[in-house]
């Protein structure tokens, strides 16, 4: 059975062929409401819609041989038997092309933190960090493993094509022009150092983060959350998750996994925040954090 999504719910569908479409008279299509509320004989079919009995088995035995309704009970009527029809689904669909994208059911159908990308059930970006190699000018090794978490979250929210990340080493030129997620900051991930300058809160020369929006600098286990218009494809975004550490870095992966709803609303006209991370119970992973701005 296909399932039809609309506004947030899932319905039973039945797809149909071009051939069936000649048995979907609209008397027929009243019948099939009827039967898809509870499952009936023609002849109460008949009285609801003030018909002869005769009929309505006539449009039975039609939508029957289309496959579009079933026999769900027996009755033994003055000396015969009766049957009772049903229509086990809520939705007629047919498929009129070939273009699809993977679809998985959503239980978080109101989360709005990629909103600026226009997902539905449908990650269309790619998440890029940065190597674990020595790389780029400053040679060094990413380490941020944290973004495990960040590909659960967006595994139990959405379906995506294979491969979800690349390492920045890996990315093309025409990977730069998709919808990406950029994790890590510019040391470590070289395609955030390219677009380092585009950012509202960029990296300053010491790796610390400074807010164009307020000019303040942070440099004590921040990260950040941004989203900008990609400068390599207009048309596509960006969202750089980072931190000037690997502890900043996983502020922002906790703060997207815990205060999602805080994160949900641009100021300025832009979205842009700074996280501060805690690690309260002295074990070395930081473990609460902070919107500041």
């Amino acid at each position: 059975m296909d399932m039809l999504v609309e506004d947030g719910k899932a319905f039973q569908s039945k797809s149909i062929e071009g051939k069936d479409f000649s048995v979907l008279s609209e008397e027929r299509i009243e019948i099939l409401k009827i039967l898809a509320k509870e499952p009936m004989y023609a002849t109460q079919v008949a009285k609801l819609l003030k018909q002869e009995a005769q009929k309505i088995y006539y449009h039975f035995k039609i939508l029957e041989n289309a496959g579009l309704i079933k026999v769900q009970g027996y009755e033994e009527k003055q000396g015969g038997i009766a049957k009772k029809y049903v229509c086990d689904y809520s939705a007629l669909t047919v498929k009129i092309g070939e273009k699809g994208v993977p679809f998985k059911a959503n239980k978080h159908a109101e989360e709005k933190l990629f909103r600026a990308f226009n997902f539905t059930n449908f990650f269309d970006a790619k998440i890029i960090v940065g190597s674990p190699e020595p790389h780029g000018k400053y040679r060094a090794k990413a380490s941020e493993f944290c973004v495990s978490e960040l590909s659960a979250y967006i595994g139990a929210n959405y379906s995506f094509d294979y491969p979800l990340y690349l390492l920045d080493v890996e990315a093309t030129e025409k990977n730069k022009k998709e919808n990406l997620i950029l994790v890590g900051g510019p040391k470590v991930n070289s395609m955030v150092e390219e677009i380092n300058d585009k950012l509202p809160i960029k990296f300053n020369e010491n790796f610390d983060l400074y807010s164009k929006i307020t000019g303040k600098v942070y440099n004590t286990n921040n990260g950040v959350i941004e989203v900008i218009e990609n400068p390599f494809n207009k048309s596509k975004k960006i969202m750089l998750v980072a931190g000037n550490n690997q502890h900043g870095t996983r502020a922002a992966i906790l703060a997207i996994l815990k205060k999602t709803d805080k994160l949900c609303t641009e100021k300025n006209g832009m979205y842009a925040r700074i996280i501060e991370g805690f690690d309260e119970n002295n074990d070395g992973i930081i473990d609460s954090v902070e919107i500041l701005e």
